[in-house]
Parts: C-alpha cells; sequence; structure tokens
C-alpha cells in the first residue's frame, strides 16, 4: 500500500543533562539517518541538544561555585575520619545541587519545547524523529513530543533509538502519542516512511515498526540492512546538523564499521539484536567514508561504532590506511576471542591509539556464568599483547556479578594485576530487557517482585549523577538475595579496591582519543572533564572541548 510522502522532518537528541566527553560526541545514527533522507531527496535538520550550551543552560553561576567546591572537597578526602567527615558533610550539599539541577532542568526543557514547536510550525516540518535514550532522555524527549501532537495535532511523531530495542512495545503503550516506534536498524525503514509514512495504513507494508491500530500493538517484521556499503555517507554539515558549527560538540566521529554480534553474554542485548550475524563494510568503502568526511569537514579522529570488529577487518584497515598514508587516528571495540587474529603492532602503526575490552571478570567460574567462552589466562594474554604495542588499553568490569563471592572477588583482583590494563571502566550489573539475565533469572540468582513492575521502573529509571552509586534510586530486585541498593554498594566498595590498584578508571578508549588530540594527559583530562560537567562549569568545558578539536 502506498501512502502519502513526508519531505520536511526533523531529528531530536534530547539525553538530559550531559554528564560525561562522550556525551558531547556527535550522534553518528543521526547523521546516518539524514543522509538517508538526503539520498531520498527529503529536507532534515538534526536538533542535537547534547552539547555544551545544554550544560550551560541547565547551570547557575551560583549552583557550578557550590558544585565545585563540594567537588574539591570530595577530590581531596583521601581517608581518616577527618575526611569521612568532610564527604558526609558535603552530601547535603550534593542533594540540594542534584533539586537545583532538576529545576533548571525542568525550566530548560520547556524552552525547547517552545523552540522544536516554533521551528516546525516555521519550517514546515511534517514529520519528527526521536532518538530514545535512558532516564532523562526518555521523559523529556516524550515531554517534547506530547507538546508537538498538541500544538501540531497533523504532524507525524517517530521514535527510535537504543530505548525501543530493549523496551519496545512497552514504550508506545505508555506514550501513545507516537505514530510508530523504529527497532532495530532503521536506515531503509525511515526512507520508506519518508515515501509512504504520512498514512497510517502503509505502516504495515514498513519493516521495523511498531504501531498501535483498532487499540492493538502490532510489529512488523524485522529486516536488517543486507550491504552496509549500500548505506549513504552520514552527513555532518552544520546546515543540516547546526550543532557541529562551532564548538558545541567534540569532534570525534563514531564511524559504523561492522554490526552484529557473534557472542552470546548473558547481560548483553546485542545477541538477540542481531542474531548472531556480523555484516562488516567492505574495506574499499570504508577508506572512501573517512576520505570523504576528511575532505568535507576534516574530520580524521574517529572511533568505530561496532560491538564486535572482527581482527580481520582491523588487521585489513590497518594495512590498508598504512598504504595509503592516511594520518587518521582512531579506537575501537576490541575481544578477547580470536585475538590470536590481531596484529596490534599493525593497529597502532596505522593510528589505532586505544582498544577497549569487554573483561567483566577474572573469575572462570563467572566467565562461564555470563557465557563469555573466554578463559581468564586468555584476557592476560590478550591485554599484554595489546599494551606492548603501544595501544592504550581499558578493561571493563562488570561487578558484583551475580554469583560473586569473596573467592571470585579475588580472582578478580588477581587478574587485574598481572594484566594491569591502562584503565578499567567499572560497572554495576543491568539486569536490561530481552537479555538471559532477564528472561531467565533464576539461573543467575536474580529476582524480580514482578518483571512487570521492574520493566515499568526500568524505563525511566534515573542516574543520580551528582552522588555515589549507593545513593541512587533503588530498582525492585535482588540479586543473589541483596536488594539493588547493596548491590551498588559493593559496586563502590570495588571501585576502591581498583584505586589501591593503581589503575585509572573512567578513562574510555575515545576519552584517550580526545586527550591526545587536545595533547594533555589523559588522567588529568578526565579529571578535568569530570570537575567541568560535575560542577556545570561550561567555560571550563568549553575551553577543554576547543582544545579537542583545535588539536593536530
Amino acid at each position: 500500500m502506498k501512502g502519502k510522502p513526508l519531505n520536511r522532518w526533523l531529528l531530536v537528541d534530547y539525553a538530559g543533562y550531559p554528564f560525561a566527553p562522550n556525551s558531547l560526541m556527535p550522534d553518528n545514527g543521526l547523521a546516518n539517518l539524514a543522509g538517508a533522507l538526503l539520498h531520498n531527496r527529503k529536507d532534515v535538520e538534526i536538533l542535537d541538544y547534547c552539547t555544551v550550551s545544554t550544560v550551560r543552560r541547565m547551570t547557575t553561576p551560583e549552583l557550578s561555585a557550590q558544585l565545585s567546591k563540594a567537588w574539591d572537597t570530595l577530590r581531596q578526602s583521601k581517608g581518616g575520619l577527618l575526611a569521612s567527615a568532610r564527604k558526609w558533610a558535603t552530601l547535603p550539599v550534593l542533594h540540594r545541587g542534584e533539586r537545583e539541577r532538576r529545576r533548571l532542568q525542568d525550566r530548560a526543557l520547556t524552552a525547547m519545547e517552545d523552540e522544536i514547536v516554533a521551528h516546525v510550525r516555521g519550517k514546515g516540518v511534517n514529520a519528527v524523529g526521536f532518538k530514545l535514550w535512558n532516564g532523562d532522555g526518555i521523559e523529556g524527549s516524550c515531554r517534547i513530543a506530547r507538546r508537538i501532537r498538541t500544538m501540531c495535532p497533523d504532524v507525524r511523531l517517530f521514535a527510535g533509538g537504543p530505548h525501543v530495542d530493549l523496551f519496545m512495545e512497552r514504550i508506545l503503550d505508555r506514550y501513545p502519542f507516537f505514530d510508530a516506534l523504529v527497532y532495530g536498524e532503521a536506515e531503509e525503514t525511515i526512507r520508506w516512511l519518508a515515501e509512504n509514512g504520512g498514512d497510517p495504513a502503509a505502516f504495515e507494508t514498513i519493516p521495523n515498526l511498531i504501531y498501535s491500530r483498532d487499540g492493538i500493538l502490532r510489529r512488523t517484521e524485522e529486516r536488517m540492512v543486507a550491504n552496509l556499503d549500500d548505506l549513504p555517507i552520514p552527513t555532518y554539515d552544520p546546515a543540516v546538523y547546526p550543532a557541529m558549527a562551532g564548538d558545541e560538540k567534540i569532534k570525534v566521529i563514531v564511524i559504523d564499521e561492522s554490526r552484529g554480534c557473534k557472542n552470546d553474554c548473558a547481560f548483553c542485548v546485542h545477541p538477540v539484536k542481531s542474531h548472531g550475524r556480523v555484516r562488516t563494510k567492505s574495506i574499499g568503502r570504508l577508506i572512501k567514508e573517512i576520505r570523504t568526511l576528511d575532505e568535507r569537514y576534516g574530520y580524521r579522529v574517529f572511533r568505530f561504532a561496532g560491538s564486535c570488529t572482527p581482527y580481520s577487518l582491523l588487521n585489513q584497515f590497518a594495512a590498508e590506511v598504512t598504504a595509503q598514508g592516511l594520518p587518521v587516528r582512531y579506537a575501537s571495540f576490541a575481544h578477547v576471542r580470536d585475538s590470536e587474529e590481531a596484529d596490534f603492532q599493525a593497529i597502532r602503526k596505522s593510528g589505532g591509539l586505544a582498544l577497549f575490552f569487554g573483561i567483566e571478570s577474572g573469575s572462570q567460574r563467572i566467565l562461564d556464568a555470563m557465557r563469555k567462552r573466554i578463559r581468564a589466562e586468555r584476557i592476560v594474554e590478550t591485554l599484554r599483547s595489546s599494551k606492548a604495542a603501544g595501544i592504550f588499553t581499558v578493561g571493563s568490569i562488570i561487578f558484583p556479578a551475580p554469583g560473586e563471592d569473596a573467592a571470585s572477588e579475588e580472582e578478580t583482583i588477581s587478574l587485574l594485576r598481572e594484566a594491569k590494563p591502562d584503565s578499567l571502566m567499572l560497572q554495576a550489573p543491568i539486569v536490561a530487557p530481552r537479555t538471559d539475565w532477564f528472561n531467565s533469572p533464576e539461573k543467575y540468582g536474580i529476582r524480580f517482585r514482578s518483571k512487570e513492575e521492574y520493566l515499568n521502573v526500568a524505563m525511566t529509571w534515573k542516574i543520580r549523577i551528582q552522588l555515589p552509586p549507593k545513593f541512587w534510586s533503588p530498582m525492585p530486585i535482588w540479586i543473589d538475595g541483596r536488594p539493588y541498593r547493596r548491590t551498588l554498594s559493593k559496586t563502590g566498595g570495588f571501585a576502591r579496591r581498583l584505586v589501591e590498584l593503581g589503575i585509572p578508571t573512567s578513562i574510555t578508549d575515545e576519552t584517550y582519543l580526545m586527550s591526545m588530540r587536545a595533547g594533555l594527559p589523559a588522567v588529568f583530562f578526565r579529571d578535568a572533564t569530570l570537575a567541568a560537567f560535575f560542577a556545570g562549569d561550561a567555560g571550563s568545558l568549553q575551553a577543554l572541548v576547543r582544545k579537542v578539536n583545535g588539536g593536530s
């Protein structure tokens, strides 16, 4: 069935208060969608609110000064009774700061609603697409969408992104003012919507859609992009993506070199999304894309997007970049499985500065329970090989994982002491929908009061950025008999043990790229950005962004 075309699009990215350097990176997903729409001869503009200006809008000088002082107190307290007393005395300041930031955020969001409605009316927009994130992202985006629905009832409203892939129909059930949700891969779906999506009767013919008809939620067939080489080049032109003008964004680009994952980790939704398939762009297409981004915008620093980039692709890419003498700097996910295939020396020689490895645990028992299908000793060998090549090597740990005990904790500490990654990302266990942890909780010592309640809470769960994890809002879930708040407290305790190991935390592979681009030591860059985001110090943040964007 052929429907009415939608010729003028607005794509909106609102994720709440930006909280980390990667919050300011350009959104490659929306740039891909804009490229697809332009290729289909449709008008499109991206409104991205993950910017330095958003930090400024959600903070006042008074609040920034208070939080900056609290940050200094927390950072300078090294231990002992006096330090502990100072930290506890600072907590009321943090609680007040969080309440004030929530107030400012709500005020800024109301102004954004007005701006977007005026934009839709002024530009004759007939379709708006939202990228949905967790917490403030979904609630704020849905506030904006509800306002558009009220003020501009003829405009079609769509939403997609990682949150849709997790919660699917549940989002449309709670927020029924969207005409449809897009799950999975959206580049081809948005082109079909542009041609026919003005008429909801045509939705049933368009893949990857969730929509409602006659009071019944429906889902069309899932279809993935068959050949990634066919995707149009993403656009970052400021005429289409205004936030890319000046230094509102950190201009480290994410490039889709591969999609899908052949792993089957129990905690991860990627196997569900990709059905175990890995697809890659050809080396020729990758080189063309990188050259185009350089010629059009001067972008030479990037991160690969894939969660399971094959080493065969990384090796071939490194060889071609070196052969052509391309002056690029990049980072990527890597993996312990098949790491004997990796040519780490060639990757580093080609400009590969940083790799991110999902370690998750140093206990073989925990690794097996997670279905990681790797050996603990192989983790050590892989990380050492990466470091020996001069690559900044980042690992991730989930603690306490389901089934964690004192023995497994010590095994993880021992492995980290032996492997000594350059940085560690520590994560509390998150039981994401559609993963095996969620689908078969009894196998992992996970208990819900009810899954329905958990999903409703998880869909809008907010991380309280200003406070330590143990003060975050509780989730209605028990892991190994512990309520979630106690689980978060154990995560904080493990973080203190990592400090004793002398392994820096919270330096991601892309953060390392930024620090090198800015000409600053990675730990200094981490601390400076953490302090600026924490306090809402937009001036300091702007200066750091300029350093990254103006680096060599």
